[in-house]
């Protein structure tokens, strides 16, 4: 099983527009789905066929509707309640740009904090892998998700089990997830750095010289368009992808990590696990969808993308 944490989750709304008109009426439609990148990943390893289950925080009316979401898209859940209010997030497209409106979410309380982090534990102890997506919600220490990881580490049972994390703050601490995905422009963020998709070479070097970095068995960076380079256990990998039309780039990151949690819960060599991930990332670009992938065009994508070791 492998298990996908959200715990800011909100109700996405997407309103699709020819124009955007500023200081009068628009009249939209919206399309409304239970978001979060967590849930973006959650659906993605759904159409991949893995058994998944869905855990976070979930509050009001908004939460519960949430749930009705959830449900409608045959995610398996399994959420702690609290007493705030689950946010609501706006993404308008609108004249080939895509502007969205981002609610902070609600405040957690200690005691809510400490439910989920005995749930979390319960769940963990089950899964084959875990990944951890997208922001903390109030209340919740900036650490909170290497915390996770330690809680995971101690609940896995064996060599088979696996650790996703896309959570940047767990590298300011001991906890060693098995994978972390920053993009290129976190990585610059995080080393001070201003790397271009063209410094590979100067990136590993970097990543190398590192010591939040040590231990970590995958690093991979993710490059948009150009693709990503992927670290693993002294391995180095440049992934490429093919130029596609893209509709809806939100979630292709979210549906990378899917890609990746997928392969690694199947135990895919190295190559495999980039040209999944990789491929995921692109079907979900070319869908309207956001955490959805187009599947019929897998074969096309897959065989599309290349992998070089460095």
């Amino acid at each position: 099983m492998i298990l996908t944490v959200t715990m800011n989750p909100s109700i996405d709304t997407r309103y699709q527009l020819d124009k955007l008109i500023i200081d009068d009426v628009n009249r939209v439609t919206p399309e409304k789905t239970a978001g979060g990148k967590g849930l973006n990943v959650s659906r993605v390893l759904l159409q991949l066929g893995d058994d998944v289950l869905a855990t976070g925080l979930l509050g009001g009316h908004m939460g519960a509707y949430m749930a009705e979401l959830m449900d409608a898209d045959g995610v398996k859940n399994d959420f702690v309640p609290i007493a705030g209010e689950t946010r609501i997030c706006l993404n308008i497209l609108h004249e080939g740009n895509q502007t969205e409106l981002l609610e902070s979410g609600p405040q957690i309380a200690p005691a809510e904090l400490e439910a989920f982090t005995a749930k979390f534990a319960e769940l963990a102890a089950k899964a084959d892998v875990v990944t951890l997506s997208g922001s903390l919600p109030r209340g919740v220490d900036a650490g909170y998700y290497a915390e996770l990881v330690k809680i995971a580490e101690l609940r896995a049972q064996g060599a088979a089990r696996h650790l996703g994390c896309i959570a940047g703050a767990a590298l300011e601490s001991n906890a060693k997830p098995e994978l972390v995905k920053p993009n290129l422009t976190e990585i610059n963020g995080l080393l001070g750095t201003s790397f271009t998709t063209d410094d590979v070479d100067a990136l590993r070097e970097a990543l190398a010289a590192d010591g939040r970095f040590a231990g970590i068995p995958w690093v991979v960076v993710s490059m948009g368009a150009a693709g990503s380079v992927g670290f693993h256990e002294g391995r180095a990998f440049r992934a490429k992808t093919p130029a596609i039309a893209a509709v809806n780039a939100t979630g292709s990151g979210d549906s990378t990590i899917a890609g990746f949690a997928h392969a690694i819960a199947a135990g895919a060599d190295d190559v495999t696990v980039l040209k999944t991930a990789n491929t995921c990332g692109k079907l979900n670009a070319m869908d309207p969808k956001t955490g959805h992938l187009v599947m019929d065009r897998w074969d096309e994508i897959y065989n599309s993308v290349e992998v070089v070791e460095l």
